[in-house]
């Protein structure tokens, strides 16, 4: 078991113990993974893959398909912990391999199911996210000792919220790998370079760094106001803005970071609303602190940034945690009641998009901290000139 397994795995078992919940089953890929360490690839890329983990107080077992038990107990599961189904085929040289017995073992993940919670021995209350289908509540609610089945979301995205320090630390690789993609594509960018030669650009320093590319939102002129848009083979010219919006994961979490740059001296006009949207990051980037709201949070930034100059400023939301996902809750968005607190980490961020003009950001990782908060991104904020 790997540091983040060990501590992902204490603090869900310490949050259970002080909740109203005698044991817990998960199928959302980013929770099986928070609860048991292993991070399916098929159910990264495969839409519907499904997997679940039961955990209780003294036990922890996972449920996937017979494809994944090599990748799973390769991770530390021990095989007693690991419930296959369905039909997957391995050989061993050596002939003892744990894997190689686990294929068409259970028919489906109901059948599996049956088996896993016979093992885990639930008692009580049990909570369940909303990937958990009808028929593997229907299973749970079945078992002898079980009272009742109640739906546990929110309070799983509690427990992750707060990142242990082994978390912060794969987060801190992914935000390394990501600023020095960003850093390396704008030392060799230039007029006539494409939006797609960029992109690769960073993407080549994500792999150099050990990390995967995720998201790579390299656009330029009128196309920088296109949010998350595909880079393309578009030339980039004088005058015109670049927005690089890119993100990675690190050992299964993520990075999200947002800059902008203009090949040749900023226009009055970029360069004003440029300043208006770093007051307003900045702003936020002072403000964060335990105990605000992420609705307030949001007034700091749309605040801040009219204040500067640009009115009106319409936004959604202005930043979002992100962890083992790179979109989790709170969303910093107008109204949002929840509470910062310390060991959470958001990205914060203030986009402009001007249709027909072009569009910027500025978006930055921050770790809520008892005194107010830390920045986890360490890369220039400015409006970067690159010589045209």
């Amino acid at each position: 078991m790997d540091t983040v397994t060990s501590a992902t795995t204490q603090r869900l078992l310490t949050e259970l113990e002080a909740s109203s919940l005698d044991g817990l089953v998960v199928s959302h890929p980013a929770n099986v993974a928070y609860a048991t360490g292993y991070r399916s690839v098929a159910a990264g890329i495969m839409l519907g893959a499904r997997m679940a983990a039961c955990v209780t107080p003294d036990r922890r077992v996972l449920v996937a398909s017979a494809s994944d038990a090599a990748a799973a107990l390769d991770t530390g599961i021990f095989a007693e912990d690991y419930v296959p189904f369905g039909r997957f085929f391995f050989e061993s040289a050596e002939g003892n391999d744990p894997a190689a017995s686990m294929s068409d073992v259970n028919a489906d993940l109901e059948s599996a199911m049956e088996e896993a919670l016979a093992r885990s021995g639930f008692r009580g209350t049990v909570g369940v996210d909303a990937l958990v289908p009808d028929p593997i509540r229907g299973l749970i609610e079945q078992q002898s000792g079980v009272e009742k089945v109640v739906e546990a979301d929110d309070w799983i995205m509690g427990a992750r919220a707060i990142k242990t320090a082994p978390e912060t630390e794969r987060m801190l690789s992914a935000i390394r790998c990501t600023e020095a993609g960003i850093e390396r594509a704008l030392g060799e960018a230039g007029p006539g370079v494409t939006e797609r030669e960029l992109a690769g650009i960073v993407a080549q320093a994500m792999v150099e760094g050990g990390a995967e590319p995720r998201f790579l939102v390299a656009t330029t002129g009128p196309r920088s106001a296109l949010s998350d848009a595909r880079a393309t083979d578009r030339e980039w010219n004088p005058g015109e803005l670049l927005r690089f919006d890119v993100g990675c994961t690190f050992d299964g979490y993520w990075s999200d970071i947002g800059r902008t740059a203009v090949l040749g001296e900023p226009s009055s006009e970029q360069a004003r609303c440029y300043a208006a949207i770093l007051a307003g990051e900045g702003e936020q980037l002072d403000a964060a602190r335990p105990g605000m709201t992420a609705g307030q949070l949001f007034d700091v930034a749309v605040q801040a940034v009219e204040a500067a100059g640009l009115q009106p400023y319409r936004r959604h939301h202005c930043g979002h945690a992100i962890g083992s996902e790179v979109y989790e809750r709170p969303i910093v968005s107008p109204g949002s009641e929840v509470e910062l607190q310390p060991g959470m980490v958001f990205c914060v961020e203030t986009p402009y998009y001007r249709l027909g003009w072009g569009g910027m950001m500025v978006e930055d990782a921050i770790q809520i901290t008892t005194e107010g908060n830390r920045r986890l991104t360490s890369l220039d904020r400015s409006l970067r000139v690159v010589p045209a």
